[in-house]
C-alpha cells in the first residue's frame, strides 16, 4: 500500500466509523470522496470552486455545487459532518472555512491535510521543499499555504472533542522527483518577486540538504472535531 493510499484509507475510515447520514466535502475535485460516500449509503454533497472538475463531477451524476470554503451555501446544521481531504491548505481563509464548515455540520468537522515529522531529518528537509514549492506557487497566484498545526485547527473549529492523528509512513523522494519540482520555477526566475524572496538561493541549499540526508515525501495530518 502505499503511502497515499494509506492515508486515503484512515480517512475513510474515520469517516465510516462516526456512522454520519449525509457529508459536505469541501474543495471536493471530481467528487472521488462522494462516490465512496455514497458507496456506503452516505448522502453526500460536495463544494468545488475550480468549474471544470464541479463539472466533471455534476456530470458523474454528483451532487456538487460551485462555491468557497468560506461562504458555504447551505443552512446551518445542514449535514452530519463536513470534511476537507487535502483541501484546507488551498482555501483563502482557514480559520473563516473552518468556522463554515462547523456551522454548517451538525456533529462536526473531518481533516485529512500534509503534515512532517520534524524530528526526523529527512522529514525536516521535505518540510522545507515543501515549503519553497507552495512559496513558489504562491508567487504565481496559486492559494497553498504552508503545512497546518493541529492547534490551529482545533482553535479555529472551537468543538468539544478533538482527535488528532499523526500517520507517516516514510516514502523516500527520488532525484527525478525533486529535478522535476524544481524545474517548475524556471519561468519564473527572472521575476523581481522571485528574486527579491531568494529563491535559488534558498533551492541550493535545499539541494544541497537532499544530497546529504535525502527527502521523505509528507505524512498526514488527520483531525476531528466534535460539537
Amino acid at each position: 500500500m502505499t503511502a497515499d493510499e494509506l492515508y486515503q484509507q484512515a480517512f475513510r475510515s474515520e469517516i465510516a466509523a462516526l456512522k454520519p447520514a449525509s457529508l459536505c466535502d469541501v474543495g471536493c475535485g471530481a467528487g472521488t470522496l462522494l462516490t465512496h460516500a455514497r458507496s456506503l449509503g452516505i448522502a453526500a454533497a460536495g463544494i468545488e470552486p475550480d468549474p471544470a472538475k464541479a463539472s466533471e463531477a455534476s456530470a458523474q451524476g454528483l451532487d456538487v455545487r460551485g462555491g468557497a470554503a468560506e461562504a458555504l451555501p447551505f443552512p446551518d446544521a445542514a449535514f452530519d459532518l463536513v470534511t476537507f481531504e487535502n483541501s484546507l491548505h488551498h482555501v483563502t481563509e482557514i480559520g473563516r472555512a473552518l468556522a463554515e464548515a462547523m456551522r454548517v455540520a451538525r456533529r462536526g468537522v473531518v481533516i485529512v491535510d500534509p503534515w512532517f515529522d520534524l524530528s526526523i531529518p529527512s522529514q525536516a528537509v521535505g518540510d522545507r521543499y515543501e515549503r519553497w514549492m507552495k512559496a513558489l506557487d504562491r508567487l504565481t497566484g496559486m492559494i497553498h499555504w504552508d503545512p497546518i498545526a493541529a492547534g490551529a485547527i482545533a482553535a479555529a473549529c472551537n468543538g468539544s472533542t478533538v482527535t488528532v492523528r499523526h500517520l507517516l509512513q516514510l516514502t523516500p523522494m527520488s532525484n527525478e522527483a525533486f529535478e522535476y519540482y524544481a524545474g517548475r520555477a524556471q519561468p519564473h526566475r527572472e521575476l523581481p518577486v522571485y528574486q527579491a524572496n531568494g529563491m535559488d538561493h534558498e533551492l541550493a541549499a535545499i539541494r544541497a540538504a537532499f544530497e546529504s540526508t535525502g527527502i521523505t515525501e509528507a505524512g498526514a495530518l488527520l483531525v476531528t472535531v466534535l460539537k
